[in-house]
C-alpha cells in the first residue's frame, strides 16, 4: 500500500468516526421517537432561521450558497441571540466567506458544539462536514 492510500483510508476513518459522533448525539435526542436523519436535520435547521424572519434555506449539504456562511449564522444567532451582525460580511469574496466562517466556528464552539470542521471545509462546501456542524448545532439547540 502507498502513502496515497494510507492517506485515504486515515481520512475515511476519521470521517466515518465523526460522522458516528454526530449520529449518536443525535440519536440520544430523537425526534418524535425516531432517529435523525439528515433530512431531518435540514427540516429543522430551515425551519429555525424561518423561525427569526430570515429567508436563507439550504437545500442540501451541498447548496453552495452555504459557503458564505450566512445561514450557519443565521441558525446559530436563532440558537441564542449571539451574533455581531456589524462584524458579518456579505460573502461575496472567498476572503469575506472565509471571515465568516472562522466567524461561525468561533460562535458554535462558544455554544458548546463540537466541531469538526474547518473555515475552507465550509467555503469549500464539503457536505459530510457540513453535516457534522448542523448535527451538533442541533444537538446543542434541542439539548437547551
Amino acid at each position: 500500500m502507498n502513502l496515497l492510500d494510507e492517506s485515504l483510508l486515515i481520512r475515511g476513518t476519521v470521517w466515518q468516526m465523526m460522522r458516528h459522533h454526530v449520529l449518536s448525539i443525535l440519536k440520544s435526542l430523537q425526534v418524535g421517537g425516531k432517529a435523525v436523519t439528515e433530512d431531518d436535520m435540514i427540516k429543522w435547521a430551515n425551519g429555525e432561521v424561518a423561525k427569526t424572519g430570515k429567508s436563507s434555506r439550504m437545500s442540501n449539504f451541498k447548496d453552495p450558497s452555504l459557503k458564505t456562511s450566512v445561514f450557519f449564522l443565521e441558525l446559530l444567532d436563532s440558537i441564542r441571540k449571539c451574533v455581531d451582525w456589524n462584524i458579518v460580511t456579505p460573502g461575496t469574496t472567498d476572503q469575506e466567506c472565509t471571515q465568516n466562517a472562522k466567524y461561525t466556528i468561533s460562535i458554535a464552539r462558544k455554544l458548546g458544539a463540537t466541531i469538526f470542521l474547518l473555515p475552507e471545509d465550509i467555503v469549500e462546501v464539503k457536505n459530510k462536514m457540513i453535516l457534522t456542524l448542523i448535527g451538533s448545532l442541533m444537538y446543542v439547540a434541542l439539548k437547551q
